[in-house]
């Protein structure tokens, strides 16, 4: 029996999904599967995706995702909580379940990602993103996670229209924001925006909501576009490094989950626009050469906003971004990033 084998072996002990998966952060090709004494099937698609299938079938798969940006803690403990919890028997498992800790090596070194940014590489991106893939550890990565979400989402399936599908992309954020736990609502290509999935993150205290304007790269987008899913991208505060976070912090999204996972009811707050902070995206800001950077100090908040006229970028030359009208706000600044990539997001304030 190899190292490997030996740490899957532990961990089918102790569900210590984090300890495992950062043991063996370049693991690939290595799916296991077992049987709990709990009855729940266990399959390891591969270092950091699990997919946990109860006795009895059900016509509900809940993917939860974490660390798709390797120093984003916060998430990956309350996806390593989840699976602890579940191999002490004090989480019922009714429903098809997926947890993901996205990307290992870039956890392990407490770094966004290691080449590429691992949330823009999804829906096939990944397959231009790079001329070699087998040397970029990001790119060979996500069509790792598209391949097992694939088979999860569709493995076994009679009848499509007789199930749901649900995807939560959990994140925290580089910088400090206005408004601490937001959503962001992937472009819907057409279909009509879901209020009850709103309402799932009021119940869990999240009322500020980012409605997608076009087809993106993110995880959260790929689960929507590719399989219909309820999905979102769910930015819980602000980055912090193992050990440092309040998980008290966390306990709405990690309730109203654990309710997803049991097969009941989850709290939610019912939509209206006085309870909840819509916005829309307006414009992405991308950075149109070396020179193009944001006028703006390094500790500016997300959901900043500004007045109309204010330039907001520039390359000392020829390009710039002036702000078009009074209240448009901004998130997700950060000028390092590489020419033709997005060095802020600007929102405007709406109504559904």
């Amino acid at each position: 029996m190899n190292d490997l084998q030996q740490s899957w072996q532990a961990f089918n002990t102790s569900g210590d999904f984090l300890s495992f998966t950062r043991q063996f952060e370049n693991g690939i090709n290595c799916e296991f599967e077992t049987t709990l004494e709990n009855g729940l099937s266990v399959r390891l698609y591969d270092i950091g995706i699990l997919q946990i299938t109860p006795s009895k079938a059900s016509d509900q798969y809940i993917l939860i995702s974490s660390g798709i940006h390797g120093n984003e803690t916060a998430p990956i403990e309350i996806v390593n909580q989840i699976t602890k919890d579940i191999w002490a028997n004090q989480l019922t498992v009714n429903v098809n379940l997926m947890l993901i800790i996205g990307n290992p090596p870039s956890m392990n070194i407490g770094q966004r990602f290691s080449v590429q940014n691992l949330n823009r590489l999804f829906s096939g991106r990944w397959k231009s993103a790079s001329e070699n893939t087998e040397s970029d550890y990001e790119c060979r990565r996500a069509e790792i996670i598209e391949n097992a979400v694939t088979r999860f989402y569709t493995e076994g399936v009679q009848d499509d229209s007789k199930v749901t599908r649900y995807h939560y992309d959990l994140h925290t954020a580089i910088r400090p924001s206005k408004f601490e736990k937001f959503v962001l609502y992937p472009y819907l290509d057409g279909r009509p925006w879901d209020k009850n999935h709103i309402g799932f993150f009021g119940g869990a205290d999240i009322t500020t909501v980012l409605l997608g304007n076009q087809p993106a790269g993110t995880f959260s987008y790929y689960c929507s576009n590719r399989f219909n899913a309820m999905a979102a991208t769910v930015e819980l505060g602000k980055v912090k490094p193992f050990g440092e976070n309040d998980m008290q912090n966390f306990a709405g999204i990690d309730q109203n989950l654990r309710r997803l996972i049991r097969a009941e009811q989850p709290k939610i707050l019912a939509f209206n626009n006085d309870d909840y902070m819509v916005f829309q995206v307006k414009q992405e800001i991308i950075k149109a050469n070396e020179n193009f950077k944001l006028l703006l100090d390094d500790d500016v908040k997300n959901f900043t906003s500004f007045k109309k006229g204010t330039l907001l970028a520039s390359d000392g030359n020829d390009e710039s971004y002036k702000v078009e009208n009074d209240g448009e706000a901004i998130v997700f600044p950060n000028n390092n990033v590489p020419v033709g990539q997005r060095v802020g997001v600007l929102l405007e304030r709406i109504e559904l």
